[in-house]
């Protein structure tokens, strides 16, 4: 595989993102709310919590609520994959600019490799740009209030350095292999979204979990991630054909 072809189909990507006010628009939008109005109401719940709670039992308070909020940045890999990459194949399509790409002398791993990257850069680059924030936000406030910070900590490392890329590179193939089989955007938006409710519920669920250290858990979400990424790959390898986005798209 030739990893210079494959960033050629991302810039190509890349370029006809930033061009895309809908695709920018949620690449801000969802950072941003996680990023800053999360931490306001963390704060503002801990706030009015805090003539009820001891000291020991206010900093427990908090340190949850912090990592609560990591496993929230979760949700930003997730999600954004199915806006866009719905626009990676089937807007190439509908402006008729999928048949030249696909005629290169490139090969299916080639395409497939350049466009995944074209939706995983940008997405886990605004997932770390909000967690930052946050992390900041967050830091500010417990530095203030309580003399030390909250984060980062095993748990949120675990969670946005593990978790967050592998749930990633998840929703990304899932969408990619979707946009691949549909000649309609918000068909593949709708299938996208479907996709990716069984990974919401898990990571909800994981949230309810007490009795397992959340760093434990997240690793243990992680494997799950990693063999489901293992198996869509090949899945997207054997399910992507040129030959039939070009003759059978109408």
């Amino acid at each position: 595989m030739r990893l210079w072809k494959s960033w050629i189909v991302t810039s190509k990507d890349l370029s006809v993102f930033k061009k895309n006010k809908y695709i920018l628009y949620s690449l801000v939008s969802l950072p941003f709310i996680l990023g800053v109005v999360l931490p306001i109401i963390f704060i503002y719940a801990l706030g009015a919590e805090a003539t009820q709670l001891t000291q020991a039992q206010f900093i427990n308070a908090a340190n949850i609520l912090a990592n609560e909020g990591s496993i929230y940045f979760v949700l930003i890999p997730v999600v954004l994959p199915s806006i866009i990459g719905s626009y990676s194949i089937v807007g190439e399509k509908i402006e008729k600019s999928l048949e030249p790409l696909l005629a290169t002398p490139t090969t299916d791993g080639e395409l497939l490799l350049g466009k995944s990257l074209a939706t995983f850069l940008p997405t886990m680059g605004v997932t770390y740009i909000g967690a930052a924030i946050f992390i900041t936000i967050m830091d500010v406030w417990s530095y203030i209030k309580l003399g030390l910070f909250l984060l980062p900590n095993t748990d949120s490392a675990v969670i946005l350095g593990v978790m967050a890329p592998l749930a990633c590179v998840l929703s990304v193939e899932a969408n990619v292999i979707i946009s691949s089989k549909v000649n309609d955007i918000r068909a593949a938006q709708q299938l996208g979204t479907l996709v990716i409710l069984p990974i919401i519920l898990m990571l909800v669920f994981a949230n309810q979990i007490t009795i397992i250290p959340l760093s434990l858990l997240a690793l243990i979400v992680s494997a799950a991630l990693a063999v489901a990424d293992i198996a869509l790959f090949y899945l997207s390898k054997a399910t992507f054909q040129r030959e039939e986005i070009l003759t059978k798209w109408k």
